[in-house]
Parts: C-alpha cells; structure tokens; sequence
C-alpha cells in the first residue's frame, strides 16, 4: 500500500507539472484553437486517469483491509498451546510477570493505523489464547495488584470492542465471529472476576452462541467455562448460596441440603458434566489444558456421584480416573517446564507462572486427598496404586512438606487446612486404609 501512495503522488505531480506547460502553451500567442483543445483534452484525460486510479487502489485497499483469509480464528486445525505461554513470560517476581502478560495483550491493539481482519482476528485470538492465565494475576494475595489488573483487562475488553466497530464500518459481514468471541472472553473474565471478587455475573456466559467458534481454543474455553458456570450454580445450591467454604464444607453441605435442592443441583452438575467433556474433545495434545479439564470433570463427577449416594444410589468412582488423569498432566507439563527453565534461568529460581503451574498441581493432588479421605477411601497415587497406608502419614510424606505454608496464588492453603482438620476428627478406624 505504500509503494502504491508513492506512485499516485509521482503521476499527480506530473499530471500538475504538464498543467502547468499546458497553460504556458495555452497563453502563448498565435495558437490555434485546434492546439488550444488538444492541451485542454490531453490535461482532463491525465486528470481523469489520475482519478480512476485513485478509486481503484481506495477499493482494493478496503478489500485488503476487509479480508479475512488465513485467519487463525477460522482455523479447524488451530491447536491450544499453553505451555508455549508459561515459556513466552519467564519473569521471577510477580509484578514483572503480570506486566509482561499485559503489556503483550495491549500491545496487540496499539497501533492506531487500519489493520487488516486477519490480522485483527489473529489478535483477538492471541488474547483468547492468553485469557487462561488471567486467573494467576488477580487471585493472588496481593489486594491492589489484582485490582489494578482487573482494571487493566477491562480497558482491554473495552479497546477490542472499539477496533470491532471501526472494522464493523467496513465489513459488517465478516465482523459476525470476531464480536461472538470478544463476547466470550468478555464473559470467560466476568467468571475469572467472580472467583477473585465474587463481584461479577458471569450468566452472560449463557448469551453466547458456542455453535459458531471453529477452531478448538475457543471450542475449548467456551465448554470449559461454561462448565463452570454450571458447576458453580450447582455448589452454590448445595451450600445454600453460603460462599468461602472450603472444600471439606462443600461436601458436608451435599448432605444436609433437602431433596429439591440436591435434584436441582444434579441437574446443574450434569449439564456441567456435559460441557467439560465437551470441551475435552477439543484438546488435541495440550497437556495443560487436559489437566485443568480433567480435574473440572472430576469435581464435578464427585458431586453427582455424592448426590447419587445420598439418594441410596450406588455409582462408580468415574472421577478418580478423571483426577488421576490432571495429575498425571501436570506432573508431566511442570517437568517438561522446569526442564526448559533450567537453562535459561537461575535454578534456585523458579518463574511465576512456573510457580502458578507447581500450585495447580499441589491444588489437585489435594484434593484428590480430600475427596478420598471424605468417602474414608484408601489413599492412592495418579496410577490408582496404594500410597498412603493411613491418613495420619499424609503430613510426613515428602509432596506433603514440600507445599508451601503460604501459597502465593491462594490455591493450597484451605485444602491444607481440610486436611488438618479432618486429621484431627478423624475416628481411629477410618485412618486405617486397606483396600477391600
């Protein structure tokens, strides 16, 4: 486009420089009126091309800014890399990793000239693909940090909105999928602000048309999310709309709810079940995002499994299966990580979002360890083999000591504190675990 500015400047300038020879001609005495119309006709032709081709490159640069070819956003094959993220940010501290996250998003809606729709489909891919880490930065301990962040993501959601109805003036048409996923990551942050805050509605997850998102990544977050919004609605029946309940509480309170809310939360729990398969399929390879789904099936497997029982139903433990599965994917992905980490940084150093990754996969362990010792189950490892003989050794075990007393990313420390407590209450006889 701009070696196209350069030529149309360089014919204006010769269509004014034979203007102006033209008039010189025109004046001169003795002219024919033959000649006369001869220059006059020459000067309108060129200004007549001058304007033709004006036209022509005005609509070939619309189209070339309207195209939306080869964008990733169309893409069946486009495949969820998060890993390839976790490297991209290898910050120590908390606040340069947050910065760099943030600052690579904005960046993507800086430039204030015309971008193509490709490219602006690739941009809002590329935060789709990012909105996954969100939760790292605004659910830490540190109050302001995560509120300037917050802050932040909505002046971003806020930009992206405005390049799509610039681009809206220009190609109405193509602007149909590129709105449905800003409205998905829109609503994806409403949820992660839920969970920080509990300040924001996230139904607006309910609004979206998933049917319309081609290629997997917004497949995935769109499922996954989803799921969670059901699987919260359906926690929050069975606690009675309580909030702050640790895990052990949550599962106490399934069996104190009444009979109608424990239906309403089953239906709940089963469309949840439904989306986080749904969005399993998607996965291809990624190994990050197989542990977060796996575990979201697991928790949520776990609640109708104890719903059934309160019931008098007898169902299979499908969860543990799902759970060992996420397990088995962080412990395999936080390798993999540390590895690559190990030559570029200090190794008495860990990254944050490495550090983030190490906690999710302390959380889920714990859980794991919660779930078991709720239902007086043997403790097992991520292969479903015997780990544990009693409960009361779970505090001398090496991946016990190893957690940090105070979890940065607010992760660990209530499943933690479940497991004290249940240690302390728990009667003799259910610290014994031999296998049936």
């Amino acid at each position: 486009m701009r070696r196209r500015k350069i030529w149309l400047n360089i014919v204006f300038g010769f269509i004014i420089l034979l203007s102006v020879v033209s008039f010189g001609a025109i004046i001169k005495p003795n002219n024919s009126t033959e000649v006369i119309i001869a220059v006059i006709s020459l000067d309108v032709a060129l200004f007549a091309l001058y304007i033709s081709l004006r036209t022509f490159y005005s609509i070939d640069e619309v189209n070339a800014i309207s195209r939306m070819d080869g964008n990733v956003m169309e893409n069946p094959r486009y495949q969820p890399n998060i890993m390839r993220a976790v490297f991209r940010f290898p910050q120590i501290g908390f606040t340069e990793a947050s910065e760099a996250l943030m600052t690579h998003m904005e960046i993507l809606f800086k430039d204030n000239d015309k971008q193509s729709g490709a490219h602006l489909a690739d941009n809002v891919q590329e935060v789709a693909d990012m909105l996954v880490l969100v939760p790292f930065f605004i659910q830490t301990s540190d109050d302001n940090a995560s509120a300037i962040h917050l802050q932040r993501v909505s002046t971003l959601l806020t930009t992206m909105k405005e390049r799509i109805e610039n681009f809206k003036e220009i190609s109405d048409g193509s602007c149909k999928l590129l709105e449905e996923t800003v409205s998905l990551i829109e609503s994806v942050f409403f949820y992660q602000k839920m969970t920080a805050t509990g300040e924001s509605d996230p139904s607006k997850l309910l609004e979206i048309r998933g049917s319309i998102f081609i290629n997997p990544v917004t497949a995935i977050l769109y499922n996954n999310y989803l799921g969670l919004y059901y699987l919260q609605r359906a926690t929050s029946i069975i606690c009675s709309h309580q909030t702050g309940l640790s895990l052990r509480q949550m599962i106490e309170c399934a069996h104190k709810c009444t009979p109608e809310d424990k239906s309403m939360a089953l239906v709940y729990a089963r469309k949840a079940s439904d989306s986080f398969k749904c969005a399993k399929k998607s996965i291809g390879d990624d190994m990050i995002w197989t542990a977060f789904v796996c575990f979201n099936i697991s928790r949520v497997e776990y609640m109708i499994q104890l719903i059934n029982e309160t019931f008098g139903e007898t169902t299979s433990n499908e969860w543990e299966s799902y759970i060992n599965e996420s397990i088995r994917s962080w412990i395999t992905s936080n390798k993999i990580i540390a590895e690559h980490f190990s030559s570029k940084i200090d190794s008495s150093q860990i990254s944050w979002l490495q550090q983030a990754m190490i906690s999710q996969e302390n959380k889920v362990r714990l859980s794991k360890i919660v779930f078991q010792m709720m239902k007086n189950l043997p403790l097992t490892d991520y292969n479903g083999n015997a780990w544990v003989e009693q409960y009361g050794k779970i505090t001398e075990t090496a991946f016990f000591k190893n957690i940090p007393e105070k979890d940065p990313q607010k992760r660990t420390d209530d499943l933690v504190d479940d497991i004290r407590e249940m240690l302390k209450t728990t009667p003799l006889s259910r610290k014994k675990n031999k296998k049936e």
